[in-house]
């Protein structure tokens, strides 16, 4: 009696989280686009569906099959692993959220995609944390990073301009870095116009999301860019996935000895 119930128990807590896991994805799917980070939740979420409903008749495969058995450990330690990585990468993130120093010479903004000629949640809270640090410190410069992407009519730089333009910055003070289309480029194509305008010195700043930052920051350190990230607040329904994705990012770049 005890064994059938633990087993209910453990079927209830698979299906429902599997359950939370695809509402996850649906719901950002009708107020975000289509992408790894989106997606990923349902992809963890359905094959525990799965497993909740026929527990009974995947364990009854198992007892008869070693293939069976070997593929449903190694399902299990994927999902075990997956977990770890996310602790250990989320707690990095959550470490290294300070804010640096004011002072800075230059403050680089990082594009976050845009809607026609409007910056996405994301990128908006990116130029107000910009914002914010431009006014308390009036002698640093500031160049907003993004190209154009293929979804796109115009550039992220071009929109990001505007937005910091029209809320006060003086468009002396901003220079457009248009062609980036990945965090390196961000930073390689920034650091060029910069060393062209000011010359090879200056502390760099630069903002993004806060889940961003501990990559952002190891991509710029690898090719010898000194510079720390300002956190800017994600958005909320955006949370879960953009940790997901950030996880995975984490150990594919270090994998590949990005970072």
């Amino acid at each position: 009696m005890k064994k059938v119930l633990k087993q209910a128990v453990i079927r209830a807590i698979l299906v429902v989280i599997g359950l939370l896991l695809v509402a996850d994805t649906m719901f950002v799917l009708t107020r975000s686009g289509v992408n790894f980070g989106v997606l990923l939740p349902a992809v963890l979420g359905v094959p525990m569906i799965l497993a909740g409903c026929f527990m009974n008749k995947l364990m009854a495969v198992c007892k008869r099959s070693r293939a069976a058995r070997a593929l449903a450990y190694a399902v299990i330690a994927c999902y075990g692993l997956f977990i770890l990585t996310f602790t250990i990468t989320t707690s990095l993130i959550l470490i290294n959220s300070s804010a640096p120093a004011d002072g800075a010479d230059v403050l680089i903004v990082l594009g976050g995609g845009i809607r026609g000629t409007s910056p996405t949640l994301t990128l908006k809270y990116r130029l107000d944390a910009a914002l914010e640090y431009l006014e308390d410190n009036p002698q640093t410069m500031v160049v907003v990073s993004g190209g154009q992407g293929h979804d796109e009519i115009v550039s992220e730089a071009s929109v990001m301009y505007d937005y910091l333009i029209a809320h006060g910055v003086s468009s002396e003070r901003v220079m457009k870095e248009e062609k980036s289309e990945s965090t390196a480029e961000n930073f390689a194509f920034s650091m060029k116009l910069i060393k062209e305008r000011m010359g090879e010195d200056g502390t760099i700043v630069f903002v993004t999301t806060g889940f961003h930052v501990f990559r952002a920051e190891r991509v710029a350190a690898k090719m010898g860019i000194e510079a720390e990230g300002i956190p800017a607040k994600g958005v909320w329904y955006l949370a879960l996935n953009d940790y997901m994705r950030e996880s995975v990012a984490i150990v594919s770049y270090f994998l590949m000895g990005r970072i």
